[in-house]
């Protein structure tokens, strides 16, 4: 009939409604300030960095994931967020950012959604482990695209439950797929309305095509265009579905289906299907203990063994599992964070001096623990010292701030700098009015400042405050301190003629 809304029309609606809902403007925003992080190569790692600093749960997530065994070959914990970044590469974190964001949203809804989640969590380790058997070379690229696979499902048991509940019922009452349904209850598919969002979000070109396309994907001609990476998303959606979707009775023979179907394309070996369901359910667990969120590993454990039960090899152990070192990453975390620093810079010459500059100010911000830290640098004509780089909250608002003529007229800081003095002020001991106008001008309860010498010329500052008003740091920790500015030092003495040229 000509009055009725065409397919694309009720999507439209349908994101329009998704929209209109309180909790769903904030978390769009956020997906898409994640998914444009890299918008400016030069500030992406900052951003990054201090992204993911805000968020312990992304911060614990990061640290485990290059310090698996995939990543990190070294045998040291890598307890740096900087560092982590600088290998994984700022795609990888972009990504993990992306779907841990995701996970935490929906998983609190109800339930239902929890169980959603979960499901969607399990196809994105599954891809995981699938791109690391098979050598994809983009491995968090493989995550996230198994982690928003669903997201079409997601979206619908969210915030349309009745449809959502109809959908189930015809499922189940007429043995309709979950497609059929969909098309009948809402005249378009969970694929359709998951591109549609992550269009809207801004998604990465690859995680779209392959939420569209997982729908079109029946052999033949079609198989043979599918990227690699469409039929590794498409092969762990299914895995998930036949081992934990459907009831254990004949999950063995939907597996075998599932092998000859695949498993040519993927060049894996049916042993290979144990290890990636059993590397996917310690990898899950481990994400649900970052978040706090129980988890009945028990139960998918029975499922996978219904689902392997005449297979030729045995699931592979739990602690054969890469990617699950403890990280001690409170106890002396500053003294480690350094050490860290000095590992990498007796290493090689070949690193980035903003990589270095950022790792020694997370070693302060995390290991002081300081709620703002700043490097500073003199201008060319050595009249001025202004902020450059640093991490916190509102560390824009205080790197435009920090800005101190080297002289008298700069007050405590153009004076101590001026004289290549260091400078530690409190606000909970008597000081000098001058110093009090200076500590409510930096809104901070108390500062300390480090001055950075190249060859006795002074060319800059390590900056660190508190917001409100602490103990003094130990003896250890300003030795500390006075190590990382003089490894910033040595980091800008090893670049400048790099730098230079």
């Amino acid at each position: 009939m000509d009055g009725e809304p065409s397919r694309q029309e009720r999507i439209e609606a349908c994101l329009l409604e998704i929209a209109r809902r309180p909790d769903f403007p904030a978390f769009s925003n956020h997906i898409q300030g994640v998914m444009q992080a890299l918008e400016d190569e030069d500030a992406s790692l900052r951003h990054l960095t201090a992204l993911v600093l805000r968020d312990f749960s992304l911060t614990l997530k990061v640290l485990r994931t290059v310090n698996s065994a995939q990543y990190n070959r070294s045998g040291r914990a890598i307890l740096s967020v900087t560092h982590a970044i600088a290998l994984l590469g700022v795609e990888a974190i972009r990504y993990l950012a992306g779907s841990l964001a995701l996970f935490e949203h929906f998983h609190k809804q109800s339930p239902g959604l929890k169980e959603l989640m979960l499901l969607s969590l399990l196809t994105a380790n599954q891809a995981r482990a699938v791109a690391a058997l098979i050598r994809y070379p983009r491995r968090e690229e493989a995550y996230i695209c198994g982690m928003f696979r669903n997201l079409g499902e997601v979206l619908v048991a969210t915030y349309f439950p009745r449809e959502y509940a109809s959908i189930l019922l015809q499922m189940k009452e007429e043995n309709l797929s979950d497609r059929g349904a969909c098309l009948r209850v809402l005249h378009f598919s969970y694929d359709e309305l998951g591109q549609a969002m992550a269009l809207r979000w801004r998604m990465p070109e690859k995680v779209t095509q392959v939420i569209g396309a997982a729908q079109g994907r029946r052999g033949g001609a079609g198989r043979q265009d599918a990227s690699l990476l469409h039929e590794l998303t498409s092969f762990c959606h299914a895995l998930t579905t036949a081992v934990y979707r459907r009831e254990p009775e004949g999950a063995r023979a939907r597996l075998n289906l599932l092998i000859q179907d695949y498993l040519p394309t993927l060049t894996l070996q049916e042993e290979d299907v144990g290890r990636v369901l059993d590397t996917a359910i310690l990898d899950t667990k481990n994400t649900f203990a970052i978040l706090h969120v129980p988890l009945d590993g028990l139960r998918l454990r029975h499922q996978t063994e219904a689902a392997l039960a005449s297979a030729t090899a045995e699931p592979a152990s739990p602690d054969a599992a890469p990617g699950l070192h403890e990280l001690p990453i409170e106890e002396n975390l500053l003294e480690r964070l350094t050490h860290e620093v000095e590992l990498l810079m007796g290493s090689s010459t070949d690193f980035q001096l903003n990589s270095v500059l950022l790792m020694i100010l997370e070693a302060i911000f995390r290991g002081g623990p300081f709620d703002r830290v700043l490097f500073c640098l003199v201008d060319p004509g050595h009249t001025a010292i202004q902020g450059r780089l640093g991490l916190g909250e509102g560390i824009d608002q205080l790197r435009d701030q920090f800005s101190f003529p080297l002289s008298i007229r700069g007050g405590p800081i153009g004076t101590a700098l001026m004289r290549k003095h260091g400078l530690f002020l409190a606000g909970d001991r008597a000081a000098a009015q001058m110093e009090t106008e200076l500590l409510k001008r930096l809104g901070a309860a108390s500062f300390g400042m480090h001055p950075i010498l190249v060859d006795g010329i002074l060319v800059g500052c390590l900056y660190f405050d508190r917001l409100s008003p602490a103990p003094a740091p130990d003896q250890r920790t300003l030795e500390l301190l006075l190590r990382l500015r003089d490894l910033a030092v040595t980091a800008i003495k090893k670049k400048r003629p790099t730098d230079a040229s």
